[in-house]
């Protein structure tokens, strides 16, 4: 057991150790995980993480934690292993069952009906089956339904691992009988263990790319070869001796082993033990596991989890010999040396093995100084600038020495900057303003504007930029001070110059980076509105003409430009990519000779070698995560057809339109940098552009009703984008503001200005027909005035006159024969006047419309005139006395008219001796007249050409009618007048 032991410390301190620290990311207790006694990490189908502790299951999505214990179903707190399957279900195995998790409640299974079921593995089959290795015992479970799995012929087996190949076939190890593998439903022995092997506890299967097999167990790393068990032996020193708790393959095939004892990496002959010292745990490391981003997750016992990524920051803290974590200095000789100065005065290098090193003054030292600044010259000379100590020079010939003038002593009391110039001369920037050291190291002040210098540049062959606080200014072969005249940083803080062709970078302390394009005078901002994540800018390099690495106060970014020079992208490295200190040292960044970079911060010296990064392959992937109705939960099962499984969203969501403030909550998965994630995010039909915002959270407030699609995409902000989600929801219109509604109102507005154009028109009508009944009962009465009038005047006037033709004729002789004869005519035509008239006058009378006292009046004129003749004259009518109905104006005048020519043409040229009229109303509004004689008839053809005949016609048609003539010669005239609407 001694021997044991002592082999086991003997094999730890013999593995190569280094005192650089990796990229290892923690997170524990503090920082949101349930317990930190982890032991289990899987990832499911939306990237998160699942870790199984010994107090319940978090979730993990790269900023939150989400807690699961037994108050939310689980069987037991104590998980040991976890699976994510096909269909999104979360499998815990516990000491007591498993739990299986489908995103709203647990369901438990007991393999056995004893009490203690300790699920120590889990695996899912590509026919949905699940293997669970229970008490050392193989189970299979179906539907939720579990049945034992015999492996071998031996009933008491102890099945001690389990493992799923690539090509899906179940590989086991059964203790003291060896490998099966379950092939075609049949289990075959692959490997059988021999007796050395027997008492070895296998813990872990795993085949790598390469196709070893290789078995964790507790006397270190085993591999198959030749049919046979035989220790790990391919990396020196071999793992012999120690506890293999896990094991996983990086993205660069390495192996990985987790121990008691941290955690191992065989990285081809070599071995790499990481603990404490490298930024690791000390502790057990009970599982190793893989993402999808090809980051290496470790869950250890009592330290929580832990991050690593390849190719990202290794870094020297206190641990690593540093005595003071703030890195104010580092550069590299021409010999190739790495010199970095810490602020409490160490001076230090990094040796063959990558491990930092103090610098051996041969001297003075600088224990007690506050370094600001290094500086490396091409005679490989180390200059060192302090706060209040003097400046010095340092090489590994002459030590340590401090900087004073050989001619009167004067020494330079501290720097900030340093540059040898074109002439040969050393410049040095302190808070002062400038010295110049010659080659004969005789030091003079130039007679510059008293200002802190930051800042040293070769700008052109004969002149230096100079960066203060207050600006920048030139310096000339004289070293005269010459403006620059540029308003854009006249007043700027500068800290830091950099130049490129012709670019010009200038770093501020308020204003982010100014790119000052020296041929075509062009001056361009970059700060934190453009993705930097500080506007303090305290180192700068470009190593392309639109591209360059910036040191900031909160993090380092690489920077690159378009062919404009405006920002094209910009990738930000912090703690995720193991930037512990995110505040970098002022003009503490180098490029070395192999393309690496170091950075100097307030947390140690951290390098990177950006040419190798392998994360920038990584794709986020943008989540959903709720949905909520005025900053609540949408609870109301009518509004939706269903809700997510993991996130709160509803599915087919159908709002009112009332409902319409949503607020919107969004996730990305993104474990390479969780903070460099950016939202992009647009509505259709209210967006008219995307939006980009690091706010995982978006509202949108009085949405007008309509169908939308919410697109959102995570982009980093280097500019590699994910999966684009889109949501669709539905705003219901308003009664009043569907289409229906909208018709009926126009409808109705129609209506309405219909019946308000009725009603105007119907009152305007009756004001017309009250204006027309006025102007004819006026009328009436005018008519009736000259009714009378006419009678009376014209009445009398022919009476008279028919009396005196009486008169005068009484009183002629009868010789006066012609005489009597003129009388008689004048009696006659007195007569027929007076007749004439008559009809005038009773057609003037209003009181004579009435189509009864019309067809009465025709009636009696027939009457009077066929009263002494051989004709026999009847007319009758449907019209009864008393009947209201009026004809229009004049209508009565021409149809009597019509009437008496047809008497007239009867009596003259028909030697009729019968006339029949009839006339009927039709309708009430139509009339309908019949006239027949039976007299001897006449040629129609002939005689219609006649005037007689003509006029009746025209009279017809002025009363809106029709006549029509039928003639038989021998048999009778028959006429038929038809008039219509001819009533008021």
């Amino acid at each position: 057991m001694v021997r044991q032991v002592f082999i086991f410390f003997l094999l730890i301190f013999s593995i190569t150790s280094i005192a650089q620290k990796y990229n290892f990311v923690n997170w524990t207790v503090e920082d949101g995980l349930i317990q930190s006694q982890a032991g289990f990490i899987c990832q499911d189908k939306y990237r998160q993480l699942w870790i199984a502790t010994e107090g319940g299951i978090s979730k993990f999505d790269g900023r939150k934690f989400t807690g699961y214990a037994a108050q939310e179903g689980l069987i037991s707190n104590d998980v040991n292993s976890l699976l994510c399957d096909r269909s999104g279900n979360i499998w815990a195995g516990t000491n007591y069952g498993i739990s299986v998790f489908n995103g709203k409640a647990f369901k438990t299974i007991k393999p056995t009906n004893k009490s203690v079921n300790n699920i120590t593995a889990l695996l899912e089959m590509p026919d949905e089956s699940i293997y669970a290795l229970n008490n050392n015992l193989l189970f299979k479970i179906n539907n939720f339904d579990c049945k034992r799995v015999p492996v071998s012929d031996n009933l008491t087996e102890t099945i001690s691992a389990i493992y799923k190949t690539k090509k899906n076939e179940l590989m086991v190890f059964v203790m003291e009988k060896g490998l099966f593998i379950l092939q075609q439903n049949k289990w075959r022995n692959i490997l059988a263990v021999d007796e050395l092997s027997k008492s070895k506890l296998i813990r872990k299967l795993f085949i790598t790319s390469k196709g070893d097999t290789l078995l964790g167990s507790n006397t270190g790393l085993l591999v198959v070869k030749n049919n046979k068990i035989e220790s790990y032996s391919y990396s020196k020193p071999d793992l012999t001796g120690i506890n293999i708790l896990c094991i996983e393959e990086d993205v660069k095939k390495n192996i990985w082993l987790g121990s008691d004892n941290g955690a191992y990496k065989v990285e081809g002959q070599n071995t790499i033990h990481f603990d404490s010292k490298s930024g690791f745990t000390d502790n057990s490391v009970l599982h190793i596991y893989k993402d999808i981003e090809n980051n290496l997750w470790f869950a250890t016992d009592a330290d929580g989890i832990y991050k690593f990524t390849e190719n990202t920051f290794t870094y020297y803290d206190k641990s690593s010999g540093i005595s003071n974590t703030i890195v104010m200095g580092v550069v590299q000789t021409t010999d190739g040396t790495i010199f970095a100065a810490g602020y409490g005065g160490g001076l230090y290098k990094i040796n063959d093995k990558n491990n930092i090193e103090s610098v051996n003054n041969k001297g003075p030292v600088l224990t007690d100084s506050k370094i600001s600044c290094l500086y490396a010259d091409d005679e490989n000379n180390i200059w060192i600038g302090t706060i209040g100590k003097g400046s010095w020079k340092y090489n590994e010939k002459n030590g340590l020495q401090k900087i004073f003038d050989n001619k009167n002593g004067t020494q330079v009391r501290g720097a900030n900057s340093f540059l040898k110039d074109a002439q040969g001369n050393m410049l040095l920037g302190t808070g002062q303003g400038i010295y110049v050291i010659d080659k004969q190291n005789n030091v003079t002040k130039l007679k510059i504007d008293n200002v802190s210098i930051s800042a040293l540049r070769q700008f052109t062959k004969d002149s230096v930029l100079v960066g203060t606080s207050k600006g920048i200014f030139v310096l000339d072969r004289e070293y005269k001070q010459h403006s620059l005249n540029k308003k854009e940083f006249e007043n700027s803080s500068v800290l830091c110059l950099a130049k490129k062709n012709d670019n010009l970078w200038i770093g501020t302390t308020d204003k982010g980076v100014i790119n000052w394009n020296l041929k075509t005078g062009k001056i361009i901002n970059y700060n934190t509105d453009n993705g930097l994540p500080s506007n303090f800018i305290y180192s700068i390099y470009v190593y392309d003409k639109q591209k360059a690495w910036i040191g900031t106060g909160f993090g380092i970014s690489n920077l690159q430009l378009d062919k404009d020079d405006n920002v094209a992208a910009i990738k930000n490295y912090g703690r995720s990519d193991g930037l512990l200190g995110m505040e970098c040292s002022h003009n503490c960044l180098l490029k070395a000779a192999d393309s690496s970079l170091w950075f100097g911060t307030t947390k140690g010296l951290f390098h990177f070698n950006p040419d190798a990064d392998l994360t920038e392959s990584n794709q986020p992937v943008v989540l959903l995560k709720s949905v909520k109705l005025f900053s609540s939960d949408i609870t109301d099962s009518s509004l939706y057809e269903s809700m997510s499984t993991w996130f709160k969203v509803p599915n087919n969501l159908k709002l009112h339109s009332n409902q319409n403030h949503l607020t919107f909550e969004f996730g990305a998965i993104y474990f390479t940098n969780p903070e460099d994630i950016l939202f992009r995010c647009k509505l259709e039909g209210i967006d008219k552009d995307f939006t980009i915002s690091n706010n995982p959270y978006i509202i949108y407030s009085a949405i007008p009703p309509g169908k939308y699609i919410l697109k959102v995409q995570a982009i980093t902000k280097s500019g590699v984008s994910s999966n684009t989600i889109e949501y669709r929801f539905e705003i219901e219109k308003a009664f009043y503001q569907t289409g229906y509604f909208q018709l009926l109102i126009v409808l109705l507005l129609i209506s309405t200005g219909a019946l308000i154009t009725y009603i105007s028109t119907r009152q305007k009508q009756k004001r017309k027909e009250t204006l027309e009944k006025i102007r004819e009962e006026e009328f009436m009465k005018l008519r009736h005035r000259t009714a009378e009038d006419f009678h009376d005047e014209m009445g009398n006037r022919l009476t008279r006159i028919s009396v005196l033709t009486d008169i005068l004729k009484s009183k002629l002789v009868s010789q006066e024969s012609e005489a009597n004869k003129l009388v008689g005519q004048i009696k006659e035509n007195t007569a027929a006047l007076y007749n004439g008239s008559r009809d005038i006058i009773w057609s003037l009378n209003s009181q004579n419309d009435g189509i009864y006292q019309i067809a009465e009046h025709i009636k009696e004129i027939g009457d009077e005139l066929f009263h002494d003749t051989v004709i026999d004259f009847e007319c009758t009518h449907n019209i009864k006395a008393g009947n209201p109905l009026k004809l229009k104006l004049d209508y009565s005048r021409n149809l009597i008219m019509v009437f008496k020519e047809v008497y007239s043409n009867i009596l003259k040229h028909s030697k009729a001796t019968k006339v029949e009229i009839f006339i009927e109303i039709l309708n009430n509004k139509d009339i309908e007249i019949n006239i027949r004689d039976n007299g001897e008839g006449f040629d129609s053809q002939i005689v219609q050409k006649g005037n007689g005949i003509k006029n009746m016609k025209n009279r017809a048609g002025r009363m809106n009618g029709e006549l029509s003539l039928n003639s038989v010669p021998n048999k009778g005239t028959e006429i038929n007048i038809s008039l219509k609407n001819i009533f008021i």
